[in-house]
């Protein structure tokens, strides 16, 4: 009796996963851990640039987010909703707190607000988002065989995204924009996962549309005024201009 209570739990089977159910959860695990590494490593180059010390910084910013992730992951145990739109809440509150925290950093960094626990609540925030990613997304795979295939893409996304950021995303973007465009990836995440699966949502499937649209939409408008917002900050706080 005890060994059947310890098994994993699934949700109920939908009607059908078709190999777009599948392929979307494996683009997920890719996504989510590009992103992921991104958020690592933007909060501590960021955090770094602002405050010096620059291998406090990242040991700051990186074991408390993997501390972050664990907590994440271990929520997931406890299931008020089904896993499809925990998912989905999940990638709307990370593009939410993506888009907020360079600018929010920034402005706590100017202010007499400690930037450390500005610092603190985004690391914590963002960590428990991205640990809650992978065990959901298996959840959702119905077979339960797809563990190490989402695993699979889940570590090449963070290794093309630990590649990408110091090549082309940081240098080509600058903080405020890279992360508004780590926003939209995440929205729009957000939106394939509710189109492929609107039939499971079946009457949610209205509310998760609205609000990932409009999430894409405020993180868009986040990367188009990015840098009028970097150049208005600069000058309000300190009256200078200079490229973050």
């Amino acid at each position: 009796m005890q060994s059947a209570q310890l098994k994993t739990h699934r949700e109920p089977p939908p009607p059908s996963e078709t190999k777009a159910h599948v392929w979307v959860l494996y683009l997920g695990a890719g996504i989510a851990a590009f992103t992921a590494i991104a958020y690592e490593l933007l909060l501590a180059s960021y955090a770094t640039f602002l405050l010096g010390a620059s291998i406090f910084q990242y040991s700051f910013v990186l074991s408390l987010m993997m501390a972050s992730m664990g907590m994440g992951a271990l929520a997931t145990r406890r299931k008020r909703f089904s896993s499809l739109e925990q998912f989905l809440g999940v990638e709307v509150l990370l593009s939410w707190l993506a888009a907020a925290a360079i600018p929010t950093l920034y402005a706590a960094f100017a202010s007499t607000v400690p930037p450390h626990l500005v610092l603190l609540f985004f690391v914590v925030g963002i960590g428990v988002g991205i640990g809650m990613e992978i065990p959901l997304l298996n959840d959702m795979h119905l077979s339960g065989q797809g563990l190490s295939k989402i695993l699979f893409y889940d570590y090449f996304g963070g290794f093309v995204g630990g590649l990408f950021f110091p090549v082309l995303l940081l240098p080509e973007l600058g903080f405020f924009r890279l992360g508004a465009v780590l926003a939209v990836v995440n929205a729009a995440l957000g939106l394939v996962v509710t189109v492929v699966y609107r039939k499971e949502l079946r009457n949610r499937f209205k509310f998760w549309l609205g609000l990932t649209l409009i999430t894409i939409a405020l993180a868009a408008s986040g990367l188009y005024f990015a840098e009028a917002l970097r150049r208005y900050m600069e000058w309000e706080f300190f009256k200078i201009y200079k490229v973050l």
